[in-house]
């Protein structure tokens, strides 16, 4: 009877032992999933540029671009839009942008056919299509310059809050354009997704487009 009694208790105790186990792993286990599950949102969405959470989709607008023919922001609605709006006699700021665009598109390798970059002149006096066209071959192929009259890049460049102004120069044809900086990131339902400041790196921007487009 003693004997008996023995191993009832032994087993008892490895079953509760057993029990233990399971609920020790299933911890675990559970822990390692919620750190997964965050580890992997906080991975997916952008790091460096401003996200806009709940964003409504922006109105169309046509402007003529250097590839010979008006482009409307929604021809592009299979694509991830980035605008800039700047001007080829830059300094600085401009080409420094560019550059680091042009290093973001190199850094997304095939995903970079899902983004359509568009540079968008705020100095159409002097920006000419031709003039776009030639300026931007030494950045990307594939970037495509936007133009139109002074109204319309005002009216385009207002509902998105960038800023630009005519500073004169030496003589009326020497003259510079103090502009917003900021590039703008639109996913295909037209909505504003993300801003980039200026002076985040190509690698910066590639994360956040490729996060972006997860």
């Amino acid at each position: 009877m003693t004997g008996d009694l023995s191993r009832a208790g032994a087993l008892a105790g490895r079953r509760n032992r057993r029990v233990k186990w399971l609920a020790y792993a299933a911890i675990v286990l559970l822990l390692a999933a919620v750190a997964w599950w965050w580890i992997s949102q906080r991975a997916a969405r952008p790091r460096y540029g401003i996200t806009l959470d709940a964003p409504a989709a922006v109105a169309d607008f046509t402007l003529m671009s250097t590839l010979g023919h008006p482009v409307s922001l929604y021809d592009y609605s299979d694509k991830h839009v980035v605008l800039y709006f700047g001007y080829t006699t830059c300094p600085d700021i401009c080409p420094t942008t560019l550059g680091d665009l042009k290093q973001a598109m190199a850094r997304l390798g095939d995903q970079a056919a899902q983004v359509q970059v568009f540079f968008v002149t705020v100095d159409p006096e002097r920006d000419t299509p031709e003039r776009m066209a030639g300026y931007l071959q030494f950045f990307d192929p594939s970037f495509v310059g936007l133009t139109g009259s002074q109204e319309e890049i005002e009216a385009i460049a207002t509902r998105f809050g960038i800023f630009f102004e005519k500073r004169s120069g030496a003589t009326a044809a020497d003259y510079l354009m103090d502009h917003t900086s900021t590039v703008l990131v639109l996913d295909p339902g037209h909505r504003l997704r993300l801003m980039f400041p200026f002076g985040l790196t190509g690698e910066q921007m590639a994360n956040d487009l490729r996060a972006l487009m997860r």
